[in-house]
């Protein structure tokens, strides 16, 4: 990759797309979404199942779609996950490889009330998730983004939709 992609990861329904949003268009970056990217819909019909059935292989296809998007003059924001559901319904960390090919030069992982973003889920998927593992698994997320953060040697920041100033500045610069 081209070293001009910004990494936002957050569990489903945690609200990445509409903080990438104010800050993409804050700054004047592309925003991406990890799912658009890979083709979801393609990987599953049911655009409302979070589970995946094969999670090495759909981030096989991110970075192949990346690929072939990312323009070396552009800075990117992309929103995606530093873990998933499987195909059982258990958090999986996403393979510290991923990011390797990925290479970003800024970390982010949103995080949120796991009431509203249960309630999130419920509107847009009509589905009711469990709350525990809704945490679990957004707990999971931040520990991962940080490690992730400390192998590739970037800034990590840990943001909501009240924090983000902090990394618009610092992307500012």
């Amino acid at each position: 990759m081209h070293h001009n992609l910004i990494f936002i990861g957050g569990i489903h329904g945690v609200g990445k797309g509409t903080i990438c949003s104010k800050i993409a268009n804050e700054l004047n970056l592309k925003h991406l979404s990890a799912s658009e990217v890979l083709k979801w819909s393609e990987v599953s019909p049911d655009t409302s199942n979070k589970f995946v059935k094969d999670i090495a292989d759909t981030q096989d296809r991110l970075i192949s779609g990346l690929e072939k998007l990312i323009k070396p003059d552009v800075k990117y924001l992309l929103d995606g996950h530093f873990c998933l559901f499987d195909s059982n319904g258990i958090p999986q960390k996403v393979s510290i490889n991923t990011f390797q090919r990925i290479a970003p030069i800024v970390l982010a992982v949103v995080k949120a009330d796991i009431g509203m973003v249960a309630n999130r889920l419920k509107k847009r998927d009509g589905k009711d998730y469990n709350q525990t593992l809704l945490n679990e698994m957004q707990g999971i997320e931040k520990s991962h983004a940080i490690a992730v953060a400390k192998e590739l040697n970037v800034p990590f920041f840990e943001i909501n939709n009240e924090s983000i100033g902090e990394l618009i500045k610092f992307l500012s610069n």
